[in-house]
């Protein structure tokens, strides 16, 4: 998904190029930002290299977000092992910008059979910290369990229930937040659940490039709270088809069930829309129509 900026306020463009399913650390990075007609909106400029992500950054001002569009294009150069190589990435400038307004709790009150098959684990601490907890045992993949919940069920801290920030599999480590008020140690027996974080991020995405594909997305006046239940909808549906191992299996059925009630609470949102372009919601017309009234449009 591009990314999004609001108008007339400052943020960073970020880019990551990879290669062979690892990052590009580039030695020297440039970018030159165009508005959606072609035209310079800002002159070859250094970029900023994260060196150890290979995250390549440019801030950009107020004067670079002035006016909302879609398909910004930032052109960036950068060089790696002395090659010069180049990156185009399109960016949009909107009047609101959507935040994620669901956790893996609202997915268990919608559908609680999702708390009783997601993924959980059981183990032992090697070591830890009041901020970690060490198994070495544990060989999942980086940040498997990122977005989780661990508790610790026998021993030491016995009780404690902590969000996950982090898991690395080299080390078996298990970052926490907050802290863990008594230090678990080699006789805390923990339980970990997975999260379905990434699963509400790739149905968050999906569902923004519907909205992108209705209408003047730029114009769009929403806020989060609007896409609640269709998100919620959108997200089982596709976690009930990642559980699906049959076409005639409950999975499937509840799937399809999900998928009829997300099209009828997206058909149902009222949204506002800037038709004007004035800024404003300002008339009648502007106020709260339904999503399937906007007009399909490019800028």
């Amino acid at each position: 998904m591009k990314q999004q900026f609001l108008k007339a306020v400052t943020d960073t463009i970020r880019v990551t190029v990879y290669s062979n399913n690892r990052p590009v650390i580039p030695t020297s990075a440039y970018v030159t930002l165009y508005k959606p007609e072609g035209s310079v909106l800002q002159a070859e400029a250094t970029a900023t290299v994260n060196a150890t992500t290979g995250e390549m950054t440019y801030d950009l001002t107020a004067v670079h977000t002035a006016d909302h569009n879609l398909n910004y294009k930032a052109a960036w150069r950068y060089v790696s092992g002395g090659v010069t190589y180049y990156e185009n990435q399109l960016f949009d400038i909107v009047k609101s910008i959507l935040s994620i307004p669901i956790t893996d709790e609202d997915l268990y009150n919608e559908l609680d059979t999702l708390r009783k098959v997601n993924k959980q684990e059981k183990g032992t601490a090697t070591s830890a910290t009041t901020s970690t907890l060490v198994d070495t045992k544990r060989k999942e993949d980086d940040d498997f369990w990122t977005g989780g919940v661990i508790e610790i069920l026998y021993g030491t801290g016995v009780g404690q229930i902590r969000d996950i920030t982090d898991f690395v599999q080299s080390t078996g480590t298990i970052s926490v937040t907050p802290n863990f008020t008594t230090t678990p140690d080699t006789t805390s027996t923990y339980r970990i659940v997975r999260s379905f974080t990434k699963k509400i991020k790739q149905s968050f995405e999906k569902l923004e490039d519907m909205l992108y594909g209705m209408g003047k997305r730029h114009e769009l006046i929403i806020e989060s709270s609007q896409i609640k239940f269709p998100l919620i909808y959108l997200t089982v549906h596709f976690v009930c088809l990642d559980m699906m191992t049959s076409p005639d299996d409950k999975w499937n059925k509840l799937a399809d069930i999900y998928w009829t009630k997300f099209q009828e609470a997206l058909k149902g949102m009222k949204i506002e829309y800037d038709e004007d372009e004035s800024g404003f919601i300002d008339s009648v017309d502007e106020e709260k129509q339904s999503i399937n009234s906007l007009k399909v449009y490019r800028a």
